[in-house]
């Protein structure tokens, strides 16, 4: 049901595409199920070659244009959207995910309410073997955004963000961050404008061995780099000193493979706990533990859902 008496903005959904299989259908179609009903939706197909594009061809909804590109990568594919959309706002939708039938209503809602906002974004889960799991879901004010993007950090996942183009009309994505692109993307408007977080989970993530970001780990984590050294430059200060971490990570084995799977879900058992939801929390750890029995780290989670509270408190405080 749409809520808005008074305002009805054209919000665009920008879908790229590539070789997203047999989850491009449904994803799709979880857009074209929100409950806010004036969108337009920007597919990019950027050179798939799976035939994934002929699992939408019978969709006829006149709220959808396909664009087609040679294979050039998300950025390239984000800015030629970004080039061609009409709407007074727009989303992130990757090609493989869910969003929930609210989540357009929910931070449109937001952006509406707060008339300075650059973007907002949601609370989300995985979705891991055809199963949701971990979801986080606790809002966050324009104040912990910015400490967020003052750490180095994206207030939220990047594909469940929502975006005003009178503020960021002019911000282009970085063509040569094939991995990296979201954050350094988040970083630079969180620089300039507030952001807020939606408390609720409206996203669905999809964690699967075809995932990019699985595939290219190495290659990710050279990039991430990028991203720091880059923002690092524009605000002036010494990476090195601030994050050491982050520059030179730590990861080794299953953590840098799923790149740090395990700290989301730890982050979910807390955000559960918080929310006086035990079994499900505990459930939550339960999963992440089966994810590698024998990586103390993906034990963690599951340690944080039996522990007190206090105690997780000050372990989350030290390094891991």
């Amino acid at each position: 049901m749409n809520t808005f008496k008074t305002e009805n903005p054209l919000v665009s959904v920008i879908i790229c595409v590539y070789n997203a299989g047999d989850y491009l259908r449904k994803s799709l179609q979880s857009v074209l199920d929100q409950t806010y009903r004036n969108l337009e939706v920007v597919i990019v197909n950027d050179g798939s070659t799976d035939g994934c594009m002929a699992t939408i061809e019978d969709i006829d909804d006149p709220r959808i244009r396909i664009l087609h590109q040679q294979n050039k990568g998300k950025p390239s594919a984000m800015n030629r959207a970004l080039e061609t959309i009409r709407g007074e706002y727009y989303a992130i939708h990757d090609a493989d995910d869910l969003s929930a039938p609210r989540r357009i209503e929910c931070q449109l809602h937001c952006m509406l309410n707060y008339p300075d906002l650059a973007a907002t974004f949601c609370g989300y889960d995985l979705i891991i073997g055809g199963e949701r799991h971990a979801p986080l879901s606790t809002a966050k004010s324009r104040e912990v955004c910015r400490d967020d993007i003052a750490a180095f950090r994206m207030p939220s996942h990047d594909p469940t963000g929502m975006y005003r183009m009178s503020l960021v009309r002019h911000v282009r994505y970085n063509p040569t961050l094939l991995l990296g692109e979201g954050l350094d993307y988040i970083l630079r408007i969180g620089e300039y404008f507030p952001m807020m977080v939606v408390g609720e989970c409206l996203y669905s993530y999809r964690i699967h061995d075809a995932s990019i970001t699985k595939k290219h780990s190495q290659q990710r984590n050279e990039l991430v780099k990028e991203v720091f050294k880059l923002a690092a430059s524009r605000r002036g200060v010494d990476l090195q000193a601030i994050l050491p971490r982050s520059i030179e990570p730590s990861w080794k084995g299953n953590r840098n493979a799923d790149n740090n799977l395990a700290s989301h879900f730890m982050s979910s058992v807390c955000d559960l706990r918080k929310k006086n939801r035990y079994i499900q929390a505990l459930q939550t750890g339960l999963h992440c533990f089966w994810l590698h029995p024998t990586d103390f780290h993906y034990a963690k989670a599951l340690i944080y859902a039996l522990i007190p509270l206090w105690l997780v408190r000050h372990l989350r405080s030290v390094p891991i």
